[in-house]
């Protein structure tokens, strides 16, 4: 019990340290942070994954991706952009091979960074792949059909379907990631001092109609992670492992936070190297194959990146946003069908299949709440610049 305590103190210490490292006085260009590597650090008990034995390749042409873009009246530079977006990894594919590839900071390719929110779109996955199996019916199922444990709580009766669009109804608010006692950051420290995962789950409290309002909540993919591992009979971490990272070609280990009773942070914290990021996108740029066999359903990969409710309409996720909301992943306005992964510090997982272009960005950027969007301009300037590539 001792030896619990005193590594919850210090997961704790931690979490309040990243949180206070991303407030601040905006700035021009963001100084890097006091403390480079703690978005990275591991403080909470972990499950690894392993690699494929068959990674994917990724060819490397040599060179380096330069492109301007017009944003907010001014020529723009992508080098510029990684430069204040606290760039430390960067991937980019065309047609499956790497057309620039770069590490800042002292970071290289074998370096894992903490993918954050970008996980939730791994999660979703796991949850298409579980559907597809038929361990889960219907997306339109009640969540309390299969975690019964959640039916005096917030969740009862409220589709599937709206945990992954974030359209749940539960009171969460993330709007501040500093706010010590609400949204991921508030359910991390709480997690850290012993409260688990489920349990904070079965406190949720529903306010709004489900269905009604976009309301983006990581409990949500919390839920999602323990409805895959209740149905599969696994952890969430082997089973991406067996349904996702292995037959996706990853080619790295990879570390899955989780709480200290085994339940997976599904909503981030899988600790991926930038290239296996880049393959995780290259999936989804490839309609759900690798290595020449079918790894998610194209149904899930076509249903997952599409707007799918009104109140999730390109451009209408959030006030201000050029992004709209699928499954789980960010989508781009227009009809280009782009769309991406996004995390809190500038972690990126940018797919065009049109384009046949997906680029992975790892970051450290105290000022993402601001920059990410321009991220979309910044990536759609590089894929017309390397499309066509086949």
């Amino acid at each position: 019990m001792h030896s619990r305590m005193v590594r919850g103190a210090a997961a704790l210490t931690a979490a309040a340290a990243f949180a206070s490292l991303t407030v601040g006085p905006a700035a021009a260009v963001p100084a890097p942070s006091p403390l480079p590597v703690l978005p990275n650090v591991i403080f909470y008990p972990t499950s690894t994954m392993a690699p494929s034995a068959h990674p994917v390749a990724l060819p490397r042409i040599p060179g380096r991706v330069s492109a301007t873009y017009p944003y907010q009246g001014r020529l723009r530079s992508f080098d510029d952009y990684l430069r204040r977006t606290s760039a430390r990894g960067l991937v980019v594919l065309s047609g499956g091979e790497i057309v620039d590839e770069r590490y800042f900071g002292g970071y290289t390719a074998a370096s894992h960074f903490n993918s954050w929110s970008v996980g939730k779109s791994i999660t979703s996955t796991a949850v298409g792949i579980a559907l597809g199996e038929g361990r889960i019916r219907s997306i339109d199922d009640p969540i309390t059909r299969y975690l019964p444990e959640l039916k005096r709580s917030g969740y009862n009766g409220v589709a599937i379907k709206d945990l992954l669009r974030m359209t749940s109804g539960q009171r969460y608010d993330e709007s501040n990631v500093a706010n010590v006692t609400a949204g991921s950051t508030g359910t991390t420290i709480r997690m850290v001092l012993g409260e688990p995962l489920k349990a904070q789950a079965e406190q949720s409290v529903r306010e709004r109609e489900p269905g009604s309002t976009f309301n983006y909540a990581s409990m949500n993919t919390i839920v999602l992670g323990w409805l895959v591992a209740k149905v599969t009979g696994r952890s969430l971490a082997d089973y991406v492992q067996d349904k996702i990272w292995r037959p996706a070609g990853m080619a790295s280990p990879t570390p899955v936070g989780q709480d200290y009773s085994g339940t997976a942070l599904a909503f981030a914290s899988y600790h991926a190297t930038t290239r296996d990021l880049a393959r995780f996108g290259l999936l989804f740029a490839r309609g759900g194959m690798a290595n020449g066999r079918r790894v998610v359903p194209a149904s899930w990969v076509r249903d997952a990146t599409t707007p799918s409710a009104a109140v999730v309409m390109p451009g209408r996720a959030r006030p201000g946003s050029v992004y709209g909301y699928g499954y789980q992943w960010w989508l781009g306005d227009g009809d280009r069908g782009d769309f991406l992964a996004v995390g809190v510090l500038g972690q990126y997982i940018y797919v065009s299949p049109r384009d046949h272009v997906v680029i992975a960005q790892n970051s450290e950027d105290l000022e993402a709440d601001t920059n990410v969007e321009e991220a979309i301009v910044a990536f759609r300037a590089v894929a017309e610049k390397v499309r066509g590539r086949v």
